[in-house]
């Protein structure tokens, strides 16, 4: 190395220079510091092969341009608590599901008491078997295919459907109660063992 070259090392931290012609090269140097202010632009060798231009430091600016918004996301639910689970099955959106030991969800249906005990909400996403499925567990969901009547509770049915039919049989499972007709506010409730 000659007088003319300069060396900057900077502890556990990174040194970014211009490598010959154009590459840009980061570098870690755990070594103590040498820094070496007002210094000009100096050509530094590694090897018969490698110069590296070292630049000194200027002044850093910031600009910060406007960009494009990107597409919107799915909506999350307003207040709403959703969870990211593995689905055992195919699932279609808006059926109540139950979780296994496994941390897999499955079509709840309110005639299984082993089904009805572990009901974790309803879906509002579709997935095939083993692909990842959101299923919210409160707050309000929307859907413009639905036709509830306002004010009436809705049940869970056979197969992870949705009902507002009270049942007669199996276990009475309150999902929640319908706002609007296209708007159900969940509220899961404890199952009841019908008689």
């Amino acid at each position: 190395m000659s007088a003319e070259d300069v060396v900057i090392q900077v502890p556990d931290a990174n040194v970014i220079v211009d490598q010959q012609p154009a590459d840009v090269l980061v570098a870690s140097v755990p070594e103590a510091a040498v820094f070496i202010e007002d210094a000009a632009p100096s050509v530094v060798t590694l090897d018969e092969e490698t110069d590296l231009l070292v630049l000194p430091v200027e002044d850093t600016q910031v600009v910060v341009a406007t960009g494009e918004q990107g597409p919107p996301g799915i909506p999350g639910p307003a207040g709403g608590q959703v969870l990211e689970r593995t689905a055992g099955e195919q699932l279609s959106a808006l059926r109540a599901v139950y979780e296994d030991a496994n941390a897999r969800v499955w079509l709840a249906d309110a005639m299984e008491a082993g089904e009805v005990f572990t009901l974790l909400g309803v879906t509002t996403t579709a997935a095939e078997a083993y692909q990842q499925v959101l299923v919210q567990r409160l707050g309000a969901i929307d859907d413009a295919g639905w036709s509830w009547t306002p004010g009436v509770r809705v049940y869970l049915g056979a197969a992870g459907q949705l009902t507002q039919t009270p049942p007669d049989a199996g276990f009475d499972v309150l999902i929640g109660v319908a706002l609007s007709p296209t708007r159900l506010l969940l509220n899961i409730q404890d199952p009841i063992e019908m008689e």
